[in-house]
């Protein structure tokens, strides 16, 4: 007998950490080929590029052109010879100042510009792209968890669910075996016949309830196949640690409000906003800076070279298109800052709402373990009444129907307080440290 405990122990302890090698790998096969996941990795560093670049915004602009071309037009040979630095008097002539004939011409130049002001645009945008540039990765990090926790749920959904059929199907073997077994069905004998018929009839709730439990564990099971690319094979072994590695997997004894990633990328993009007032205000602001540039032109007498230099001045002093952009920038401002708040908000009452949901359907579970004992040895007591005929088929049919009541709501409470557990780790953006 102690051989037998010893050796029940050492499976059980095989089977866990069996089932926390099952539940690791497909979490990391998943992870690392989710489609989410990778949308939103590119777009963390695309957003980082362009944070970089934004911030450059204070460096000049440096350019190159040219142009070669083909003219008879007398005003553009007249100043392409001047360009030349190479007039003679002859060009003075009015028949060949009109009539210049087909000349080629060509032009490259180099230049700088480097703005001193403007307004404060660039640097407002700079601004904003870093507030963007770390809500972009709030965002990664949320559908990160966001993922987590669905495929968390998933999986032990699926576990709850074998162990429920495992339940189940040992009430139906009982049923089958009474029925098989003893001759119960006369209709000679009302009691033993209304016995049959309430087994007969407890078995179709059964097929019932097993029908409709596997179509659940079909949906989840799909749902992990879709999410990893491909099909995955699951363990199913009866016995093993459920809530253990629920908890383990799904750590939610955080039971203080703290805002998630997905709030916090809010946060931040309402910050950007904020920054993209000043940018639309700057519209009407003059833009100061300073250029050069040197070219070189080329025609049929000469190669010559020129340069400019200089201080520029720009101001939109109106624009249709721009009145109003800064009062436009504000609302939108308030607008990303009031939906931050309220999903802040929104997020912190569903919370506190699935905290509390959650420590209501742990301690029912608790209660209906203990009633599940109880009716294990009241199922086995019964039997044996009903063997030696001190208990008739009927009454045996309600202890069985009992169990079957106490099972099927053991697994609905198991099947919410996954799914509460994996709303709540979702709003507070963790992971279980053991992976």
């Amino acid at each position: 007998m102690q051989k037998k405990k010893i050796l029940t122990v050492l499976l059980m302890l095989s089977w866990n950490a069996y089932a926390n090698e099952e539940f690791e790998k497909i979490w990391k096969s998943i992870e690392t080929k989710s489609l989410a996941l990778k949308a939103s990795t590119e777009s963390v560093s695309a957003s980082e590029l362009n944070q970089k670049r934004m911030g450059n915004h204070w460096l000049p602009t440096v350019y190159a052109t040219g142009s070669s071309y083909l003219t008879n037009d007398p005003g553009a040979n007249m100043f392409g010879l001047l360009s030349q630095r190479s007039i003679e008097q002859v060009d003075f002539m009015p028949d060949k100042l009109n009539h210049p004939g087909s000349n080629l011409f060509t032009k490259g130049a180099i230049g700088i510009n480097m703005p001193l002001y403007e307004g404060g645009m660039k640097s407002s945008i700079a601004k904003a792209s870093e507030f963007q540039y770390e809500a972009k990765k709030f965002e990664k990090s949320s559908v990160n968890v966001q993922l987590y926790g669905e495929v968390a749920k998933s999986y032990f959904t699926l576990k709850s669910l074998d162990r429920f059929s495992d339940d189940i199907g040992k009430v139906k073997n009982t049923v089958d075996a009474i029925i098989g077994k003893y001759q119960i069905g006369s209709k000679s004998n009302q009691l033993g016949y209304s016995g049959l018929l309430g087994l007969k009839s407890l078995k179709n709730r059964i097929l019932a309830i097993t029908d409709e439990t596997n179509a659940k564990h079909e949906a989840y099971l799909k749902a992990l196949n879709e999410l990893n690319g491909e099909k995955i094979s699951l363990s199913h072994r009866d016995g093993g640690s459920f809530l253990p590695d629920v908890n383990k997997y799904m750590p939610t004894s955080q039971n203080e409000y703290v805002e998630s990633d997905k709030v916090k990328a809010l946060n931040q993009n309402a910050k950007a906003a904020t920054e993209i007032i000043g940018a639309e205000k700057s519209r009407n602001l003059p833009r100061v800076g300073v250029f050069a540039e040197g070219d070189a032109f080329n025609g049929k007498r000469k190669t010559a070279t020129a340069f400019t230099t200089g201080l520029y001045l720009n101001w939109n002093l109106f624009s249709g298109t721009d009145h109003g952009a800064g009062d436009e920038a504000i609302h939108n401002s308030h607008a990303a800052k009031y939906f931050a708040e309220a999903s802040s908000q929104k997020e912190k009452m569903e919370f506190n709402s699935l905290t509390e949901m959650e420590s209501t359907l742990v301690k029912t579970l608790d209660t209906l373990g203990e009633s599940q004992k109880l009716l294990d040895e009241q199922t086995v007591v019964a039997n044996n009444l009903f063997k030696n005929g001190m208990i008739n088929a009927l009454q045996l049919t309600e202890v069985l129907a009992r169990r079957i009541d106490l099972l099927k709501s053991k697994s609905d409470v198991e099947l919410n307080l996954v799914e509460t557990k994996a709303k709540k780790i979702q709003i507070m953006n963790k992971q279980s440290e053991n992976l």
